[in-house]
């Protein structure tokens, strides 16, 4: 009894049921008392009842089961129309439904549920904030991760989001409720982009965003970009990493692997033991392999090669792999090699 009246308060809550109550009402009603009489005046069992009540409301009739009597067969014809009209007003209504719910998202009004992988707060622009999700995507491990944007600039979800499985919530990041619709209370990481990358004022919304991110969630893992050279106001908001604004690929990379960004510093600096350099080769063509034994010969650490001719770096290079006379090397070390 206990979980069924649990089972009927739930029910309740449903805004469907809420609102038309009195058609279920009625329609169940009307079918109880019809079902009694199928049983005890009929002759059916139960099962059988329920069969044909099913098969009679929702006009498929496959006429197996009839009633028999006269009084029988004057109230199935009622129960047909009044069940038909019944019927016909519940599916009405879950079209209703279904189509409010499809624009309440579309329009970023639908609270998220169950655990955030990422939220995105911030639009700079339409490009940007693409180019970091195709990123995400293309890495296994977050193809089916659940990735929210919050912003105010858009008046609804546009197609990349949908094509990328991307959810929307409108608003601004800064305000708890719109976090909340976005489930920060669940969410793994948080990027805060600069709206306006050429505006410093961009700084005040992402530090406001993330201080009350903080607020909310001191666990999650803030990652904000910044248009300001200095980092103080952002370390008095606890961002975990601070970033100049940065492009796709970079900012991909760091939610992907933590440090990521700090590396790159690292390895560009001047400041730093080891930088990557890059080298023509001027030598014979030879294997990878060979290569790249010579320059650890030279305590350097080669990283990948480019062709003549290619348009990208091949920076996961097999053993086999040739490299061309007048190749461009990449290598991290601590000085410009003189030759290979």
């Amino acid at each position: 009894m206990f979980l069924i009246n649990k089972l009927i308060k739930q029910f309740r809550k449903v805004h469907l049921f809420r609102e038309n109550w009195p058609v279920f009402l009625v329609f169940l009603l009307f079918s109880l008392l019809f079902a009694i009489y199928m049983v005890m005046v009929e002759g059916l069992s139960p099962l059988e009842a329920y069969y044909f009540l099913v098969t009679t409301s929702t006009t498929v009739g496959y006429g197996d089961y009839s009633p028999k009597t006269p009084l029988g067969q004057l109230l199935v014809t009622f129960y047909m129309i009044v069940g038909i009209a019944l019927l016909g007003i519940f599916l009405a209504k879950i079209t209703e439904l279904m189509v409010s719910i499809s624009s309440r998202r579309r329009k970023g009004l639908l609270k998220m549920k169950g655990k955030v992988d990422l939220i995105i707060a911030g639009y700079p622009n339409n490009e940007k904030v693409q180019s970091i999700v195709l990123e995400l995507r293309n890495d296994a491990r977050f193809d089916l991760a659940k990735i929210v944007c919050v912003n105010n600039q858009l008046a609804e979800k546009p197609a990349w989001m949908q094509r990328l499985a991307v959810d929307f919530v409108k608003g601004v990041a800064s305000s708890s409720a719109i976090l909340e619709m976005a489930g920060i209370m669940r969410a793994e990481t948080v990027l805060i982009l600069a709206n306006d990358p050429s505006n410093m004022e961009s700084d005040d919304y992402t530090t406001s965003a993330c201080a009350v991110i903080e607020r909310l969630n001191p666990q999650v893992r803030t990652i904000i970009e910044k248009v300001r050279k200095d980092d103080l106001l952002f370390q008095v908001v606890n961002a975990d990493t601070i970033v100049e604004v940065a492009s796709p690929s970079i900012l991909a990379q760091e939610i992907l692997d933590p440090g990521a960004i700090e590396l790159q510093n690292a390895i560009f600096s001047t400041h730093t033991l080891g930088t990557q350099f890059n080298t023509l080769y001027q030598g014979n063509g030879c294997s990878w392999q060979e290569l790249a034994s010579h320059i650890l010969t030279k305590n350097a650490i080669p990283e990948g090669f480019r062709n003549p001719g290619e348009k990208t770096f091949n920076l996961l290079p097999h053993q086999k792999d040739q490299v061309m006379p007048g190749a461009l090397i990449k290598y991290r070390g601590r000085y410009l090699l003189d030759e290979f």
